[in-house]
């Protein structure tokens, strides 16, 4: 049975313009890769540039190869250890610059995936991005740490939701400055999934020195069927996502009464919640 709050936030995200329901059914990683079509902003100028940037490191691995071989012909009594460390450098070097032009032409919510589950976040399923850290600060301000974030994921993923949990790089310290692991414990995914009770194909934690809100935003951009749990009103990205943030629906917050745990503007099978 279908609920007027979901139906209607169904509706409203219909109306964002992000895409239609009526669309293909494609994954995330196939539009964002611009395999229906090529990217607006993508200009002539701007393909050439990439395409004479992997041409140039082509030929930088093919000049270093043909350097080394002639030096072995001319000097084959040279201590080979110092060319070889060269030629590894060189490799390496190249290496790195073609991977820079290869992620560059990537969207950011899938280069730096590095659990690889975004490419194939399918379109037409339902969608909840959670805002992880901004749900585990609110329970741990209520003396409940992980288990909101971990109850709500669980529940709306027993509803039929896609879960993608979004951290701020910093949650492995705040995590470890809150007695959650003990020090010195390697920071990994699987601590994530073991803490909140997240899988592991449901966990991004974005890169340090920036904030998790616009690879929200940008998500629930691309993803028709889509809302995020978080207290957060993101206010300084208005202007940047202004389809995404038209009404209130787009997002819904948390309210910890006791030991309860309310979603707003959603309603469980089990129990009554506005």
């Amino acid at each position: 049975m279908v609920h007027l709050s979901e139906f209607l936030s169904f509706l409203a995200i219909s109306n964002y313009g992000r895409f239609t329901l009526a669309s293909k059914s494609i994954t995330l990683g196939e539009a964002l890769s611009g395999k229906l079509g090529r990217k607006p902003g993508r200009t002539t100028v701007a393909r050439f540039w990439f395409s004479l940037m992997k041409l140039l490191g082509f030929g930088l691995l093919a000049c270093t190869l043909a350097l080394f071989v002639v030096v072995f012909l001319r000097q084959p009594a040279l201590e080979m250890v110092p060319v070889l460390i060269l030629f590894t450098a060189l490799i390496i070097y190249w290496w790195r610059v073609n991977r820079r032009v290869r992620e560059s032409k990537q969207h950011f919510l899938l280069s730096n995936d590095r659990q690889g589950f975004m490419h194939d976040l399918r379109l037409d399923e339902k969608t909840v991005v959670l805002d992880g850290s901004n749900i585990y600060h609110l329970g741990h301000d209520n003396g409940l740490d992980a288990q909101p974030l971990g109850e709500i994921a669980h529940r709306l993923r027993s509803q039929g939701y896609r879960v993608v949990c979004f951290f701020d790089a910093n949650i492995f310290y705040t995590l470890g400055e809150h007695g959650a692991f003990p020090n010195g414990e390697r920071h990994s995914p699987a601590m994530l999934e073991d803490i909140f009770g997240l899988n592991e194909d449901e966990i991004y934690v974005v890169p340090s020195g920036v904030q998790a809100d616009k690879y929200i935003l940008e998500c629930l951009k691309h993803m028709p069927i889509s809302f995020a749990v978080t207290n957060d009103k993101f206010r300084d990205y208005a202007d940047q996502y202004p389809t995404v943030m038209k009404d209130s629906l787009w997002r819904k917050g948390l309210v910890i009464s006791g030991d309860e745990i309310k979603l707003l503007q959603h309603r469980f099978s089990d129990r009554n919640e506005d």
